[in-house]
């Protein structure tokens, strides 16, 4: 991979930038739009955004308007959350609203 990976600064609520334990899962953003609408992962994987697009794009998760996580924007470089509880985490890309996927933690 090309780009640095960096661990944004992020709010979280069952996600943590701590990659210690778990698998890791890849998911790319191109042409403005995410590589997989739904991803699929366990407790304790680490999923890393990496941004393909010579542009800036957000990883972005919002539940009754608090963040969830945020990844501040980044251009060719990625953004690593470890997900540390069960849940559906919608995200989208805050420049580019139409720009949504889901991470689904069991």
């Amino acid at each position: 991979m090309a780009a640095a990976v960096i661990a944004l600064a992020a709010t979280l609520a069952g996600c943590s930038s701590d990659p210690s334990a778990g698998n890791f899962v890849w998911l790319g953003m191109k042409d403005n739009v995410f590589t997989r609408e739904v991803t699929r992962v366990a407790v304790g994987d680490t999923v890393t955004f990496t941004n393909n697009d010579a542009f800036a794009h957000t990883v972005t998760s919002k539940k009754d308007q608090a963040f969830e996580f945020a990844s501040g924007e980044f251009t060719e470089e990625a953004f690593e959350l470890t997900f540390d509880e069960t849940g559906t985490f919608a995200y989208f890309c805050e420049i580019h609203p139409t720009m949504r996927a889901t991470v689904n933690v069991t």
